[in-house]
Parts: structure tokens; sequence; C-alpha cells
């Protein structure tokens, strides 16, 4: 699968010089969790094996998924900037291997290649504005452009997401039944197959219709 928000460490060749030598590895079991919302944390990462989900809780503790990291993934990058709390969960979904490097360590290395320093400014950009559009869809459209937008983000080139409805609810901001029943029309329609833990895009074109719709 892509990673549509384009963090991958491949866009730059000095930031994959820069993770080849200077990074410390850590390893994930699935299941576990790198760190939590609101924690403390100074380092970034590079994702090398696996999958990750970042996720936000409310505070009445209701979950909302934003992403799922793949391979070549880069983030953290916020910390290097401003130190201080997370501003999102990640938890291993399968076993991870990956590599970080701290604060200090890295602006060390910005110290002996400067440009480095615009490579990170330009990953944080990226994020804001990829952030800056779930927000959007978020907050203007209905569920099923809502839905149709996260199922061809999440899908990528496979054409296939591997999670449960609830799963794909808590990505959406809807509930379950709400995530079934559009998919269930979805599913006469012939735009998805749907199997125990898989949705299958059998028409990508129809959903990129659904997801442009004018919510006016």
């Amino acid at each position: 699968m892509v990673d549509k928000a384009g963090f991958f460490l491949e866009t730059s060749k000095e930031l994959r010089r820069l993770f080849d030598k200077a990074f410390v590895s850590q390893n994930l079991k699935a299941g576990e969790t790198l760190f939590e919302q609101d924690e403390h944390d100074d380092r970034l990462f590079v994702l090398d094996k696996g999958l990750l989900e970042v996720s936000v809780y409310s505070a009445n503790g209701r979950k909302h998924a934003l992403n799922l990291l793949r391979p070549e993934s880069i983030f953290g990058e916020i910390a290097m900037f401003d130190p201080g709390p997370r501003t999102a969960r990640i938890e291993a979904v399968e076993d991870c291997q990956l590599r970080y490097i701290r604060q200090a360590a890295l602006i060390a290395e910005i110290a002996r290649e400067p440009h480095l320093a615009a490579e990170l400014l330009s990953l944080a950009g990226k994020r804001m504005r990829w952030m800056s559009r779930q927000m959007e869809e978020q907050v203007f459209l209905p569920p099923a452009p809502r839905l149709a937008a996260k199922v061809l983000y999440l899908a990528g080139d496979d054409n296939e997401i591997e999670m449960s409805q609830a799963q794909l609810a808590d990505y959406v901001g809807v509930t379950r039944e709400v995530v079934s029943k559009i998919l269930s029309e979805w599913r006469r329609e012939g735009i998805v197959q749907l199997s125990r833990g898989r949705i299958n895009l059998c028409d990508a074109a129809a959903l990129e219709k659904i997801k442009n719709v004018d919510p006016t």
C-alpha cells in the first residue's frame, strides 16, 4: 500500500542518510504502545517494518483513529521543534521494527548539515496540510463522503482494507452501525466486497464521486 500522506523516508536522500547513520533501533510487539497521547517525548522515528496506528482520545475516552503508518513512514517531527506532550497515541498493529533519534542528537546533526532543518520543516508542513484536510473532512463532510474518503485513503494501491467495521468507524468518527449501513449499500451497488475483517474496493471511481459530493 502507498501512504498518501507523503511522509515517506524516500522523499529525502538527506534524511535517509541521517536515519541510516544516527538512529537507535527499537522493536514493538503487536498491541504494544510506542507512546501515549500527552506523554512527553522528544524522538523522531522511522518505521522500518510493520504497521502502526495513530489515534487520539477525547476527554471522555472516545477514540478517533487518524492514520495507519506503514514501512518507511517518518513521524514524531513535532517534538523536534517543540518538545512536549505527544499529540496522539501510537500503537503497533503488528510486530514492528523502528529507529529513532532524540532532539539533542538531531540538533547536533543539523549543526553539521544545516540543510536538514529545511527537510524537517518541509516534513512538518506536509503533516500540517494533511491534518488540515482530515479536519475539514471531519467537520464538513456527511458520513458517506467521509467514509468514502477514508476507505480510499486506507485501501491505497492494494484496494483492500483489513480491519473490522468497528475499527473503521473509529477512523471516520461515526458509529459502527452507520459504517455497516453505508457499506451494505455500497456492496449492493457493487462498489465494495465485504468479508469478515476485510473490505475490497471494486469501484474506486464511484467512491471518488461519493467523496467529492458537495455537502451543500
